[in-house]
C-alpha cells in the first residue's frame, strides 16, 4: 500500500486530518516522495537545487571553508543538514583535495549513500563534539510539513483540514486549529491574517533551527532556502493564498492532490523566525541576502577565470536574477571568532 492508499484509508477512519499529516505521509511515509529509491533531485528528477546542480557551488563552499580556517585558527569542519545524496559535499571534497584534518559530515532524514570522505552524522542532539566551522543547509526547511492556517472574519484563526468527498477525492474542509501553537507562532511574529487569507506554517521550523544553532560551537550557520521575512511572507496583496507549491517533472503547480507521493510538496520559510531563534541561541546575524551575492562573496567568480562554456552556463543558472540566484534567500549567522572577522569579510560583497 502506497502513501495515497494509506491516506485514503486514514481519512475514512478519522474523517479529516491536518495538511501537515497529509504532507508528512506523502513525502516521508513508506514509498513516499523522499523515501523512494530514486532520488527526486537533479536534472533527471523533479527539481534541481543550487547546491546540487553544479560543482561550482561546492567549490565556492570549499573557498569559504579555507577562509574560515584562518578565522578559526584550525581546519574548519562542515556539517550539511539535509544533504540528500551528497552532491554538494562531493564537490567540496573534490575542491579541497585534502581534508586537512577537518571533519566532513552529512545528515539527512532519509539515508542515502554519501560520497567517500564524508561521515554520516547521527541524530543532531547526539552529535557530541560541536562543529567548529560551517553548519549548512539548502532547501531543508521548505520541505518540513506545514499546517494551512486561515484568517476568519471575526479576527480568529481556523485551519484547512484534508477530507475525502463523497466520490473519494481529496479536498479541503475548514475547521478549528489543530494546536494552539499555530496561533502563538503568528502572535510571536506580530502577524495577523485577513479574512480568507491562508498562511502555511510549520511548528518544526523553530526547533530544527534551534538544534542547528546548538551544534555550532564556533563559525557560521548558513541557511539557503525559499522564503521571506514575515512582512513579505504574509503580505495579503501577493500571497493571500499561502505559498504551498508542488513540483513534478521540473514543473510547478498548486494541486497537492495530484500524484500523491510522487510529487514534491513545499512551502516558503519565515526567515524572521529563524533569525530570531538563532539570536536567542547566542548567534549574531551577519547577513540576510540572496544566493547570487552570497556565491559571489564566497568566490564563485574565481572559478570562472579558467572555466569553459559549460562552467559559465552553470554559473549563469546559479546567479540567475529571475531564478534561484534571486529567489533563494541566504541567512548567515555566526558564533565566536567568526563574528567580527566575517562581519568585515562579507560586508562589501553583500552590501547590494
Amino acid at each position: 500500500m502506497g502513501p495515497e492508499e494509506r491516506l485514503r484509508s486514514r481519512l475514512r477512519a478519522e474523517g479529516a486530518i491536518t495538511f501537515a499529516a497529509f504532507m508528512e505521509e506523502a513525502l516521508y511515509g513508506e514509498g513516499g516522495y523522499y523515501t523512494a529509491a530514486r532520488s527526486p533531485i537533479g536534472p533527471e528528477g523533479d527539481f534541481v537545487t543550487g547546491a546540487s546542480c553544479s560543482p561550482l557551488f561546492g567549490r565556492a563552499t570549499a573557498r569559504l571553508l579555507r577562509r574560515l580556517d584562518g578565522v578559526l585558527g584550525r581546519p574548519a569542519d562542515v556539517l550539511e543538514v539535509g544533504c540528500g545524496a551528497g552532491a554538494h559535499l562531493a564537490a567540496i571534497v573534490t575542491a579541497l583535495d585534502d581534508a586537512g584534518g577537518r571533519r566532513l559530515l552529512g545528515w539527512d532524514r532519509v539515508e542515502r549513500p554519501l560520497p567517500p570522505g564524508v561521515e554520516r552524522a547521527g541524530r543532531l542532539a547526539d552529535l557530541g563534539t560541536p562543529i567548529h566551522g560551517l553548519v549548512f543547509s539548502y532547501e531543508l526547511f521548505d520541505a518540513l510539513p506545514v499546517h494551512r492556517v486561515v484568517g476568519r472574519a471575526s479576527g480568529s484563526l481556523g485551519e484547512l483540514w484534508v477530507k475525502l468527498d463523497d466520490r473519494g477525492a481529496f479536498g479541503w474542509r475548514e475547521g478549528e486549529l489543530s494546536e494552539p501553537r499555530l496561533a502563538e507562532m503568528l502572535a510571536s511574529l506580530g502577524a495577523r491574517l485577513e479574512h480568507g487569507q491562508v498562511a502555511d506554517l510549520s511548528p518544526a521550523w523553530a526547533p530544527l533551527y534551534r538544534d542547528l544553532a546548538g551544534v555550532l560551537g564556533s563559525g557560521l550557520l548558513v541557511t539557503c532556502d525559499y522564503g521571506f521575512e514575515t512582512g513579505q511572507l504574509l503580505d495579503p496583496r501577493v500571497r493571500f493564498h499561502g505559498t504551498l507549491a508542488c513540483y513534478r517533472r521540473q514543473r510547478v503547480h498548486r494541486d497537492p492532490w495530484r500524484d500523491v507521493g510522487r510529487q514534491d510538496l513545499t512551502a516558503h520559510v519565515d526567515f524572521s523566525l529563524l533569525r530570531r531563534i538563532g539570536e536567542q541561541e547566542g548567534l549574531a546575524t551577519l547577513a540576510f541576502t540572496r544566493q547570487a551575492p552570497w556565491l559571489a562573496a564566497c568566490g564563485l567568480f574565481e572559478d570562472l577565470a579558467d572555466g569553459g562554456p559549460e562552467a559559465r552556463r552553470e554559473a549563469m543558472r546559479l546567479l540567475d536574477g529571475e531564478g534561484m540566484g534571486e529567489q533563494i534567500r541566504v541567512l548567515v549567522q555566526a558564533r565566536g571568532e567568526a563574528i567580527a572577522a566575517w562581519g568585515e569579510l562579507l560586508a562589501e560583497p553583500l552590501r547590494g
